[in-house]
């Protein structure tokens, strides 16, 4: 796949003008004089690979990373290519931190990271995945020894592995590949990433069993459609809509204009958003989102939608190149990525799916994150808001995803898979807010999401569904308590951020060299 970033030319050279760390070919650290520095016999014995990398960091940090001054002496300190024997770490150690972080309620960097090979993940924003389609959450048994866990499914993608094997929300997995889900193989079972048999689990009085059945999970790669479910409900006497939808990536955006233009066409003026399971994508695929939800009148009036704020290097890079308007986005029902004609262009008019919508009930959790919470802040001043559910993730940062090709006009062979996912502006909506930051949003209506409730998604008695609905004006019968209704023990679970659609935000930039960046 190729780059989804690319800075050519004229931007390269305003960063290189202003940060002389950035390089328009790679070369080795070398003496003043032009003399390669030959490391010392006592110092660790570090790769040409690894060096090479470690200049990649630290030239992308200083350059281009949000808290470059703040982190300065660490970059050069600690990225010095002829000490730092593990760049990966070392970028994640030296990320930004405020005081006590986010969970003092100050900005930290959680996000930042350094890879090996970046193709995986550039694949991953586009919303492809070696997959067996689940989206799960995880529990832990009490009293294990060692700590034992178990899945519950929440989703299970259509036309996958998972959904062909007949798997569905609700279900419970107890083993991987023969044996207890535990620390060693937490990870690897809960990506699915190669081929294995799953034991299924059942819930007892006293608990969850073993249930002797199994399915094997042949894993491929392919694309998962974001748009989950969307339906119309009648709600004392009104329409109100329901889309669930778990990643903004580009592909979607077709099919979010006729979902929209059917919500229309329904006479549908509240909408219930379900972003419990989305952790961010495009903000191409957000904005085109946000100019079918906003009222008309302010999309056509083409009013700020959101303001970002960089670092001083691009920030003196992209007004000059680009005007002082750089950094703000407008509504409008315009949206266009690339240039016509070249690989990968998108244009779409989203006049006429504008639905303008009076109210948004967003259903948020802790999954919840970037684009997800970037719209509901960008739309928040247009469109009255009520979020429910659980607190949401806080990635209120835009960052990028830079190759090694991206940076430098010659790279060695050694680190050309070699990229970063860094963090270079904060946003906020039009009057300067970001309800996100710096720890999420923090729902108006407490409720929490319950994946063994036997219901699937899109169904009125769904529990987060029924508490949106119930939220919008339905009125639900009130059943008898029975001692039935208890059976389930209440479990605390976690979702584990599923590294195929957590975390991104992909932005559009002004006119300059480079198509695209991710938040």
């Amino acid at each position: 796949m190729k780059k989804i970033i690319r800075i050519f030319g004229s931007l390269l050279i305003l960063l290189m003008m202003v940060a002389a760390c950035s390089k328009d070919s790679y070369e080795p650290n070398t003496t003043p004089s032009g003399g390669k520095e030959t490391p010392t016999p006592s110092g660790p014995t570090i790769s040409s690979e690894i060096q090479q990398a470690d200049q990649f960091a630290h030239d992308v940090l200083a350059s281009y990373y949000l808290w470059n001054k703040e982190i300065a002496n660490a970059i050069d300190s600690e990225l010095d290519s002829e000490t730092c024997t593990d760049p990966i770490a070392t970028v994640e150690k030296i990320r930004y931190k405020e005081g006590g972080g986010y969970k003092s309620n100050q900005d930290e960097d959680r996000w930042t990271q350094l890879f090996e090979d970046i193709t995986p993940f550039e694949e991953s924003v586009q919303g492809v995945a070696t997959t067996n389609g689940l989206n799960l959450s995880v529990g832990s048994f009490t009293g294990s020894t060692p700590q034992s866990y178990f899945f519950i499914v929440n989703l299970v993608y259509a036309d996958s592995p998972a959904a062909k094997a007949g798997l569905k929300r609700g279900d419970i997995i107890v083993s991987y590949k023969g044996k207890d889900i535990t620390d060693a193989n937490l990870e690897d079972a809960y990506y699915g990433e190669s081929a294995a048999e799953y034991g299924l689990g059942s819930w007892e009085e006293d608990g969850i069993h073993d249930s002797d059945k199994s399915v094997t999970l042949n894993p491929v790669k392919m694309y998962l459609d974001p748009v989950i479910c969307s339906k119309t409900f009648d709600v004392d006497g009104k329409k109100v809509g329901y889309l669930m939808y778990d990643s903004f990536d580009l592909d979607s955006a077709k099919k979010l204009i006729e979902v929209c233009k059917q919500f229309k066409s329904e006479g549908v003026k509240e909408l219930i958003l379900d972003l419990r399971y989305n952790g961010g994508g495009y903000v191409f695929t957000e904005e085109l989102m946000a100019s079918m939800f906003a009222p008309a009148a302010n999309v056509k009036a083409g009013e700020l939608y959101m303001e970002e704020i960089y670092n001083d290097v691009l920030t003196k890079a992209f007004s000059d190149q680009s005007g002082k308007n750089f950094n703000k986005t407008y509504l409008s029902f315009v949206h266009e990525m690339g240039k016509e004609g070249s690989e990968g262009h998108l244009k779409y008019n989203t006049e006429d799916a504008n639905i303008g919508l009076d109210k948004i009930y967003a259903i948020v959790d802790s999954n919840t994150a970037s684009a997800s919470e970037s719209l509901l802040v960008g739309l928040s001043p247009f469109v009255d808001i009520v979020t429910i559910g659980q607190q949401s993730h806080g990635k209120y940062c835009t960052g990028y995803i830079l190759g090694t090709g991206d940076v430098y006009e010659t790279v060695p062979t050694a680190i050309s898979k070699w990229g970063i996912y860094v963090m270079v502006a904060t946003y906020a909506d039009r009057d300067g807010k970001n309800m996100a930051r710096p720890v999420g949003i923090v729902p108006s209506v407490e409720a929490e999401d319950s994946p063994w409730d036997g219901y699937d998604v899109g169904n009125e008695n769904e529990t987060m569904l029924k508490a949106a609905l119930s939220a919008a004006g339905k009125k639900y019968a009130l059943k008898a308590t029975t001692r039935s209704l208890d059976l389930r023990p209440r479990i605390d679970l976690k979702p584990m951020h599923n590294k195929y659609k957590f975390g991104k935000r992909i932005k559009q930039l002004p006119p300059l060299q480079k198509e695209i960046a991710l938040r």
